[in-house]
């Protein structure tokens, strides 16, 4: 192809920014959001190796890569709670709405949350599914676990209104699902206390066209002006000329 195998790498690279930010593009500009004024998020192992690049790209000023980011998903496992889901059909409407007759569904869904969940102090979230007497869909309504069907009315025709545009206060309403989760929290880690950041050595990088010589930093706190690279656990930062770097023990933010 007439390229140097560097030339062809930084093309690749090239190429594989314009696509991530053409992903960006397809949740933010092409929704009506300009991304401009947000900050871009950088997670996974090779996420912060191309932030920068794709914020330059979208026209971003700042970018926030969690420490962690090479591991986030697992974190977020880690840190998840326990949930059991359980739903049931009941199709309730006028005088069989009642207080008593969604509150015993959600007793009988909770016991068996959280036997299944091994967890008999496991806190319980109601969720109520319902619709106008005709249609034929339903929209899920967060309630008490044993509501009032007032308070679920009025809660139904303000979603119902602010989804559709429109509430029909005098149609008749009918509860068609009962949905009920039975959830323990997840752990709550604590990020250790950083050092500074120990200068590791300097390495020829290549930005663009020109090439710098560009100082390497293992994780802790530091505050540095680009171009450096940062060699955080599970993952590499890049910050590029222009841009500068502010790392603590959660986090590194970058800013151009």
């Amino acid at each position: 192809v007439g390229l140097s195998g560097e030339d062809a790498a930084a093309g690749i690279v090239r190429v594989a920014n314009a696509e991530m930010a053409q992903a960006v593009r397809v949740v933010t500009v092409e929704r009506g959001i300009d991304p401009r004024g947000l900050a871009l998020v950088a997670f996974g192992g090779a996420g912060p190796l191309h932030a920068a690049a794709i914020a330059e790209e979208l026209g971003m000023a700042r970018v926030v890569a969690p420490v962690t980011a090479g591991v986030l998903s697992a974190l977020g496992l880690a840190v998840s709670e326990r949930r059991r889901d359980l739903v049931e059909s009941v199709l309730l409407a006028g005088e069989d709405l009642t207080r008593e007759a969604a509150a015993a569904v959600v007793k009988r869904l909770g016991a068996r949350g959280r036997e299944e969940l091994g967890a008999p102090d496991a806190a319980l979230r109601a969720t109520y599914e319902l619709r106008y007497s005709g249609q034929a869909f339903e929209l899920p309504i967060e309630g008490e676990l044993a509501p009032e069907p007032d308070d679920l009315r009025s809660a139904f025709d303000r979603a119902h209104a602010e989804r559709y545009g429109y509430a029909d206060p005098a149609a008749e309403l009918e509860l068609v699902t009962v949905r009920v989760a039975a959830a323990l929290p997840g752990s709550d880690p604590t990020a250790p206390q950083a050092a500074p950041a120990r200068r590791l050595g300097v390495r020829t990088a290549r930005f663009g066209e020109s090439r710098h010589e560009t100082p390497v930093f293992g994780p802790g706190t530091i505050e540095v002006e680009g171009p450096a690279i940062l060699a955080l656990p599970g993952s590499t930062l890049v910050v590029p000329p222009a841009w500068s770097a502010k790392a603590d023990a959660e986090a590194v933010v970058m800013e151009r």
